[in-house]
């Protein structure tokens, strides 16, 4: 799973997600039903770019931060057969992660 925190209006990513919970938690719907449509919206443009800026902060941070720690990667087992005499080779490798992991999330903005 990539990354991505939106973009302002938060119609999609990451952002959509944290303005859904904002709009389901922080009024009730009784609250949303007896305000004037245009005095809703102005308050929903707010968590709008709320939603974006934490989607936005959360994305920049673990880009940043995120640590991947102790990689280990091991094959063993035989070749299959080939060459002139189709025979084998045993195989028995392992890779090991080798740098400190940190910084090394992509993410799409």
């Amino acid at each position: 799973m990539s990354l991505k925190a939106g973009d302002i209006t938060a119609a999609s990513e990451m952002s959509k997600a944290i303005f859904d919970q904002l709009d389901k938690n922080l009024m009730s719907q009784t609250d949303k039903d007896a305000m004037k449509a245009a005095d809703l919206e102005v308050i929903r443009a707010g968590w709008r770019k709320l939603a974006y800026s934490i989607a936005q902060g959360i994305t920049d941070y673990i880009n940043a931060n995120l640590e991947i720690i102790g990689v280990k990667t091991a094959v063993t087992g035989n070749t299959g057969q080939g060459g002139t005499d189709l025979h084998t080779h045993s195989v028995n490798l392992t890779g090991v992660q080798s740098s400190s992991g940190i910084g090394h999330a992509k993410t799409e903005t």
